[in-house]
Order: structure tokens, then sequence, then C-alpha cells
């Protein structure tokens, strides 16, 4: 049995250059030059794809905790439908209560207000439309 000793490993090469220097200072003939620099390449191009990735996660991250610790209408009317969806109730009443507990104290005084206004001018808009329908009739008549 023959034990033979192999050279030790020469530190990896940090730039290009150096890569290139050591692979003719081992008399690797072109050939192995080119596969080398493609192989640096595919690793260079798999590191930045992989970077791209990681930061695509954490800005989807950054926007769910942003909608998580805001809240917001969507949010509220999609807990209150899953709720209500889990209890056997109707859920389409769950994400009405969700989105009405999600709005601030302005925006709920603005919509009943808004209610209120339409209750007390849609008398009037009916008795406008009547008239107008009034006047209709007779201009029609008037003119046969």
């Amino acid at each position: 049995m023959t034990v033979t000793a192999e050279p030790a490993a020469a530190p990896a090469p940090t730039s290009a250059a150096e890569a290139t220097a050591a692979d003719a200072a081992a008399g690797t003939g072109p050939g192995k030059l080119v596969l080398r620099s493609l192989e640096r390449l595919a690793a260079a191009l798999v590191d930045r794809a992989a970077e791209a990735a990681v930061d695509k996660v954490d800005d989807v991250a950054e926007k769910l905790e942003g909608i998580a610790a805001n809240g917001g209408v969507g949010l509220g009317a999609a807990f209150g439908a899953g709720t209500a969806y889990m209890a056997g109730k109707n859920p389409v009443v769950g994400a009405l209560k969700g989105a009405w507990g999600a709005l601030s104290t302005g925006k709920k005084v603005a919509i009943v207000l808004g209610l209120v206004l339409l209750g007390l001018l849609s008398p009037v808009a009916l008795v406008l439309a009547l008239v107008g329908l009034l006047v209709y009739g007779i201009v029609k008549a008037a003119k046969t």
C-alpha cells in the first residue's frame, strides 16, 4: 500500500483576476478557464437572484405587517365574515358588522348623517318626480 501526499489546497481566489491568475499558474487550458468563468458567473447570478427574492419577501412581509397594524375596513370585514362563517351565521352580515366596527367615529357619524338626510330628502325627490310626470302628461295631452 502506497501513501501519496497531495499538495495542500490553495486558498480560494477572491476576485476574477486572482482566479484567472490561479488557473493560469495551475497550467489549465483555455477551456478550463472558460468553464470556471462560467461557473463563477452562474454562482453570481444565483446569488443575485436569491438576494432579489429575499428583498421581495421582505417587502411583502412589511406590507402584511402594515395591514395587520393599521387594520382597516377591509380587514375588519374579512375577519367579521370569517367569524360569522365559523359560527354558522350569514357571512355577509358578519362582514358588514366587521366593517362597521373597523370604521372610525367620524366616518360612522358621516354615514348615519347621510342616511338621515336620504330619509328626509327622498320624499322631496318623490314629489318632484311626480310633479315632473304630471307636467309631462299635461304637455303631451296639450299637443294632441
